[in-house]
């Protein structure tokens, strides 16, 4: 059975031991590139990412970070859909030796029933982002009902995307989930 959990000194170590496939080690960041952030933002007195190890039974398959924001006035999400608070799903990774098992359609159905407890406020949506040549992380998505929002970007510099580019591994795509 696929669950959320805390990261603490039992699972700690697997959560280190996450790993991606070669292809797929330039779309996530590792799970101590996440930690390591979310240690920054509780030093400096920032509203924390919500970071757990995705479980299946006992054991660590993947882990999920989670964000909370305000968005301002001018985001593309308040200005298109009128959303005020987001939660956003910054990282979510399934390691490679579990992945084309169903777990990461479980995983992200458990991330939402969590996000839909509103655990650090009320919120409009789910946002996330992920790599236009990604189709995996793009049908996974859809398949618990995120639509892409029309926003592209550059995944490298965060500029507006050039549609005339050749380069379209670096192109970026959002996608949401209202609540």
């Amino acid at each position: 059975m696929v669950q959320l959990r805390k990261i603490t000194h039992d699972n700690f170590d697997a959560v280190m031991e996450l790993s991606m496939t070669d292809e797929q080690k330039g779309n996530v960041d590792s799970s101590i590139y996440c930690l390591a952030k979310a240690y920054v933002k509780i030093l400096n007195d920032e509203k924390p990412p919500m970071i757990f190890a995705i479980c299946n039974n006992d054991e660590v398959i993947g882990y999920v970070d989670i964000g909370f924001y305000e968005l301002s006035e001018d985001s593309f999400l308040s200005k298109k859909y009128g959303d005020k608070y987001t939660y956003g799903i910054n990282r979510f990774m399934i390691d490679k030796k579990h992945q084309g098992k169903g777990f990461g359609k479980q995983a992200m159905m458990k991330v939402i029933e969590y996000i839909e407890t509103f655990p650090q406020g009320q919120a409009d949506a789910v946002a996330t982002s992920y790599w236009l040549v990604n189709e995996a992380v793009r049908k996974l998505f859809a398949s618990v009902d995120f639509v892409e929002t029309g926003a592209i970007w550059d995944g490298q510099t965060g500029d507006n995307w050039n549609v005339g580019r050749k380069d379209i591994e670096y192109a970026e795509v959002g996608a949401r989930l209202g609540l």
